[in-house]
């Protein structure tokens, strides 16, 4: 009894509403002032002022909250008579705005439970009308209430937008079935499938806790499926690749490369020989980061072998092989293995180079080589096999996004240093520029653009060599407090100058036309209110 009476008190907002009924309808208070339940106190008033149904309508519509008024008034009026929609508007028990009807106290939403199957079917009809986000999940819920739960998986497998709302639904969903044995049988191979949806939607969302948590009953799901239809084991394997992206992700690199290798092993046995290459590169690369070379190797080696044949089979399949290259050029200089680094990248710039004329989005891919491949000529002191490399590069230079400019800009900097010093010191600083500015607006943290700055300074001339001092100087003391100032007498450009008047508290205008310019932009606009915030402390003080 004293549960009852505790629950009654919780529902303030049928109270609110009973007693804003009895301020404007004074006679109600005789007829409902003693009775102590709320709903029951709500229901009475709601005859007197309506009509009998009056508060079952109520009940049903407060979990919509807020309705279209002619759907609303077309799916109730095949249960109730469609005047009660219009007397509750009347009595100002909901709200009419335009074609919109609502609760105007909230709480109800939460207080009052009808027939979900009527909520369905409502949210239904809004569908057929407007098919979005909110409008599926609010009939995937009323489903889920309602017991349309094959409606409601159907639904949900549909839906290819993760968002926090429709992992609660599969959420719901989740318990809802994995509760009742009957449904879940019934169900059969779509209970996996759920499974599986919900995982991978925590997984692009960043739950990663939840994520794990479904990952492993999928596969517990999917092994049960594998054991009646071997076919079953390709999902198996793709969901493995799955979780161990996800402890990947997590730094559990234990465990992903546990889930890494039974993904592989499936694959080798079941000839999904694309996927296989997808594998072995993430396996492959996260055994170079663990410093596990020989198993790095062993796996980059065979993906390379995979990507290479569907590459001479499929032009489309050349980026994929071209990035596995890459990871491997990069093992095999970290094992001296030299020659093969050459081998590789040579195989993979004759595809390249073959289709870029017609393939223009392949072009960055192709710059991405040459330049590997001229930072290994630089490294074995063969400039001039470098410097050939790099003149093709320049050919695509409008083609290539920032960090691959840099990175060739650098190496042509390299080959120039002991030719052309002031050339030199232009290309260091344009790589120098092209580093900050990926490093303020992508948290881009290599190269070391302070070190490129530096030898901007010191191999350029005149204006170039003082704007590489002054940057260098307002990047030490405002971005990392190292108290340092550029030398005095140096030439500069307004580049230099922006950077320098900021740092006094001071503005000019400044037209940006290059990355240096954007550069010198991004570090005064920096450090000006930091500068001018600093000037007013001090005047206060």
């Amino acid at each position: 009894m004293e549960g009852d009476e505790s629950a009654c008190l919780l529902k303030t907002g049928i109270k609110n509403l009973v007693n804003e009924l009895i301020i404007r309808y004074e006679y109600l208070e005789e007829k409902v002032a003693s009775i102590k339940d709320p709903e029951e106190a709500l229901r009475i008033a709601l005859q007197e002022l309506a009509k009998d149904e009056a508060y079952e309508f109520l009940c049903d519509f407060a979990p919509i909250a807020e309705a279209d008024y002619n759907i609303l008034k077309d799916v109730f009026s095949k249960k109730y008579d469609p005047e009660i929609l219009d007397r509750l508007i009347e009595i100002g028990v909901l709200e009419k705005r335009g074609d919109t009807v609502r609760l105007p106290i909230r709480k109800l939403k939460m207080e009052l439970r009808g027939d979900p199957a009527i909520v369905a079917e409502y949210w239904k009809r809004v569908m057929e009308k407007e098919n979005g986000p909110k409008e599926v999940c609010e009939f995937l819920n009323a489903a889920i209430d309602a017991g349309y739960i094959d409606e409601a998986v159907d639904l949900f497998l549909q839906q290819n937008q993760a968002s926090d709302k429709l992992i609660e639904v599969g959420e719901k969903l989740f318990e809802t079935i994995n509760d009742n044995k009957e449904i879940k049988d019934s169900l059969g191979e779509k209970w996996a499938e759920v499974v599986r949806h919900i995982a991978n939607m925590c997984f692009d969302t960043g739950r990663k806790n939840e994520a794990e948590k479904y990952y492993i009953v999928a596969i517990q799901e999917f092994i049960d499926l594998a054991k009646k239809d071997e076919k079953r084991m390709k999902d198996l394997a793709k969901l493995l690749y799955n979780l161990a992206n996800l402890y990947h992700f997590m730094r559990r690199y234990e465990d992903a490369e546990k889930n890494y290798d039974w993904s592989a092993s499936i694959m080798r046995d079941m000839g999904m020989v694309e996927e296989l290459s997808v594998v072995l590169d993430s396996l492959g690369l996260l055994c170079m980061n663990l410093r596990k070379t020989e198993k790095a190797k062993d796996c980059l080696e065979e993906s390379a072998k995979i990507r290479k044949e569907l590459a001479r089979k499929d032009k489309t399949a050349i980026p994929d092989y071209a990035k596995t290259v890459n990871n491997l050029g990069v093992l095999y200089r970290r094992l001296k293995q030299l020659e093969k680094v050459e081998e590789c990248y040579k195989d993979v710039i004759d595809m390249l180079r073959d289709v870029a004329g017609t393939s223009p989005e392949l072009i960055p891919e192709l710059a991405t080589v040459l330049n590997n491949l001229a930072s290994l000529y630089i490294d074995e002191g063969r400039l001039e096999d470098a410097e050939k490399l790099v003149a093709e590069i320049m050919m695509y230079d409008r083609f290539l996004p920032p960090d691959i400019k840099m990175r060739y800009y650098m190496n042509l900097a390299k080959i120039l240093e002991n030719k052309d010093e002031q050339a030199a010191g232009e290309y260091y600083f344009k790589s120098a520029c092209l580093a900050f500015n990926l490093f303020k607006s992508y948290g881009y943290n290599s190269p070391n653009f302070i070190h490129l700055f530096e030898k901007a300074e010191k191999l350029a001339k005149d204006e170039i060599s003082g704007d590489a001092a002054i940057m260098k100087s307002a990047i030490m003391r405002f971005y990392y407090r190292v108290d340092t100032a550029p030398p005095a007498g140096i030439k500069y450009s307004k580049r230099g100058e922006l950077i320098l008047r900021a740092a006094k508290g001071e503005a000019m205008n400044f037209v940006v036309q290059s990355e240096e310019d954007a550069t010198a932009h991004i570090i005064a606009r920096d450090i000006l209110p930091k500068v001018r915030a600093k000037m007013r402390k001090y005047e206060e003080d």
